[in-house]
């Protein structure tokens, strides 16, 4: 058994998921860097139905664990399982990063919380195209569970904060929060993004992120630290 298929076996079995088409498996967890070299398909188009298919898996999830939440309850919880900051760290704890097919001038170890999000969601969608829609909810219940389990609808407005920094300013007949970005920094495969907020006319708040999307929420967050939440 070589190295990679050791990490495969060890990450199927943290799923709780053992795939029966093994190049799905492979393809799920190739970057574009390395489908590039050797001129095969990346987990790009995998990524893009595992985005949706997870956000649907973590809808029915949340519609059976929170009877009693509301509609915009239930919106932010979704967005706040299924963001990169939530994603990247479920990767890491069941060994997708040594499974993970690089370029040759990358490490597996290197892929920073945007390639691990990314590819999380590849491998779901595999499972979804290998396993149904069943096995899709499953592997999603075990992997988000835990992390459902310790979430609050108080804590909600800080876990979805862009949302939250713009229904306050809707409601105080204010224009919309602008995010600008001031900086960029670190190579290519690990970028850093500093946003920052401009909310009633005041640059309030910056936050940085792996992505631009969670730097604009870091911003959003620290914006709400500044407002009194």
């Amino acid at each position: 058994m070589t190295k990679r298929e050791a990490a495969f076996e060890r990450l199927e079995a943290a799923l709780g998921y053992r795939f029966r088409d093994r190049e799905l498996l492979a393809q799920a967890l190739r970057h574009s860097s390395a489908a590039h070299e050797l001129r095969v398909p990346s987990f790009e188009r995998l990524e893009f139905l595992g985005d949706a298919a997870l956000s649907h898996a973590v809808a029915a999830l949340l519609f059976e664990r929170w009877p009693d939440a509301s509609e915009g309850q239930l919106t932010r919880a979704r967005a706040a399982l299924v963001r990169e900051k939530t994603l990247a760290p479920i990767a890491q704890q069941v060994g997708l990063s040594p499974a993970l097919e690089v370029g040759s001038g990358l490490r597996p170890e290197e892929a920073g919380p945007s390639v691990l999000a990314d590819a999380l969601e590849s491998l779901l969608g595999a499972v979804l195209l290998d396993g149904g829609w069943r096995a899709l909810r499953v592997v999603t219940r075990r992997l988000v569970g835990p992390l459902l389990a310790e979430l609050r609808p108080a804590d909600l407005p800080f876990e979805e904060p862009k949302s939250t920094l713009q229904e306050l300013a809707q409601r105080q007949g204010l224009p919309l929060p602008v995010y600008s970005e001031v900086e960029v920094r670190g190579p290519a495969h690990r970028r850093i993004y500093v946003y920052e907020v401009v909310f009633d006319g005041r640059r309030l708040a910056r936050g940085e992120g792996s992505s631009k999307r969670s730097a604009q929420h870091e911003a959003a967050r620290a914006a709400l630290r500044t407002l009194g939440g």
